[in-house]
């Protein structure tokens, strides 16, 4: 990702005091983030730790080093900490030092009365700082000995909900020399901020380019209605599904099938809580209903049927144009997933049928999640297996990666995986919001409240 990209993501998301109420109504954000959705998380961390240590009283002039993160990550929070602190009387000054204990002498060179060093990360979806705060002013009777005053001391901890304009920063790489052939590929790292929030759960998610720039948007439904949201975060259409006929075997939880279209882009769309489907395109930032559907999009060249009451599909998968069967479906299945011609069906029980081409017989596994997906998150054109924890209340529930590499990809150990936050991870998938190779993952998740969360996993720097 270049600079230019993640310094205009963290501009999309600071608030402009100017702007003016649109028509349209965005998406209301769970009651209980209505306040802090609103500001961007580097501003509230930085608001945070202003106040933590306006607390402490230490005298200005303050020192301010800050190690971990990535250096683009690192120096946004640092250029906001600097400017609260200065609004707070305290006069900082920002440290370029090689370690923690180096920003010690540092700030005892140029006169500093106390040092705030921080280490900043991204983890679980959080913005985290901590660290110390004490005075740097040596007694005279400490001679050569450099003695730390009894105060100002406090430790820092602050954590807030990240947001993408977070991980665009943290997204950012240091130059790296050109890789030699007998250098070991990069180790895979995920980090985690909530892209968007529903008022009501999911249903279905699926992402793809609908206005052809070249990044996807991602798409989700709901029991009621499709919504399109950009890379950022912010809604860009959305639309009812309410003059559709009702299903006469609606599904108690929200359920359906979602797809992408191509030639043009379309969002084939197909919600069990009503009896038909439809196509819908997006133009001029809204949803325009194409055609109904009669079956439910499974994949772009995928149809399937609901199984009725239940929140499964039937055995059956018809390919291309509907005349091929996919052979080897011997059950329901919550979850299909298809890239690079190879195929994924999860089945209620944790088991999942694996297609490495849809000719061949599948491979069967175990242990995996509702959500689920495959999907090519190196560029090198071999899917990754994405899944999630088989229990049913699973706390905290955890996103594993498998490489794909002709055996049973979960009895290896897993490229990545990491904690979720709260709530039910029912959908997963992959998406490319940047346009480079790399994709990123979205993972739909449904709370206890009630509401629905899209959380966001970017590539990061190690």
């Amino acid at each position: 990702m270049s600079r230019a990209l993640a310094a205009a993501l963290l501009l999309a998301a600071l608030p402009s005091p100017a702007a003016k109420p649109t028509q349209r109504s965005p998406i209301p954000a769970a009651p209980s983030a209505s306040e802090t959705a609103a500001t961007p998380a580097l501003e509230r961390l930085a608001q945070a730790v202003t106040s933590d240590v306006r607390e402490v009283k230490p005298e200005p002039p303050v020192a301010l080093y800050l190690s971990g993160a990535a250096p683009e990550l690192r120096r946004a929070f640092g250029t906001l900490l600097a400017s609260r602190l200065a609004s707070a009387g305290l006069a900082p000054v920002v440290l370029e030092a090689p370690s923690a204990d180096a920003a010690e002498s540092l700030a005892r060179e140029q006169g500093t009365r106390a040092l705030l060093r921080l280490t900043l990360g991204v983890e679980a979806g959080e913005l985290r700082a901590h660290g110390d705060l004490f005075g740097t002013w040596v007694n005279f009777w400490s001679g050569r000995t450099a003695t730390r005053a009894p105060s100002p001391a406090a430790a820092i901890a602050q954590a807030v909900e990240a947001d993408a304009a977070v991980l665009a920063l943290a997204a950012v790489e240091p130059p790296r020399p050109p890789a030699t052939p007998s250098e070991e590929p990069r180790p895979l790292s995920l980090l985690g901020a909530v892209l968007a929030r529903l008022p009501v759960p999911l249903a279905a998610l699926a992402a793809g380019d609908l206005d052809g720039d070249g990044k996807d948007e991602v798409v989700a439904l709901t029991e009621r209605a499709v919504h399109v949201f950009a890379a950022d975060g912010q809604l860009v259409a959305e639309r009812s599904l309410e003059a559709l006929p009702p299903s006469p075997a609606p599904t108690r939880e929200p359920f359906g099938a979602l797809a992408l279209l191509s030639g043009p882009p379309r969002i084939a769309a197909f919600s069990t809580r009503f009896a038909h489907g439809e196509v819908l395109s997006l133009e001029g930032g809204a949803l325009r209903a194409v055609s109904r559907l009669e079956s439910a999009p499974l994949a772009s060249d995928a149809r399937g049927a609901f199984m009725p009451g239940q929140t499964a599909f039937t055995p059956e998968v018809r390919l291309g144009n509907g005349e091929q069967r996919l052979a080897g479906v011997q059950s329901r299945f919550t979850t299909f997933s298809s890239a690079n011609s190879r195929l994924l069906l999860v089945h209620p029980d944790g088991s999942a049928s694996f297609f490495a081409r849809p000719s061949v017989a599948p491979l069967q596994l175990s242990g995996l999640g509702a959500g689920s997906a495959l999907g090519d998150l190196d560029g090198d054109g071999t899917p990754e297996l994405l899944t999630t924890s088989p229990e049913l209340q699973p706390s905290p529930d955890v996103l594993r990666v498998f490489k794909t590499n002709g055996s049973d990809p979960t009895l290896h150990e897993p490229l990545w995986q990491g904690p979720l936050p709260a709530g039910r991870a029912l959908q997963v998938v992959t998406a490319n919001l940047d346009g480079d190779k790399r994709r990123e993952v979205v993972v739909g998740l449904s709370q206890p409240d009630g509401t629905g969360v899209l959380f966001l996993l970017r590539q990061g720097a190690p």
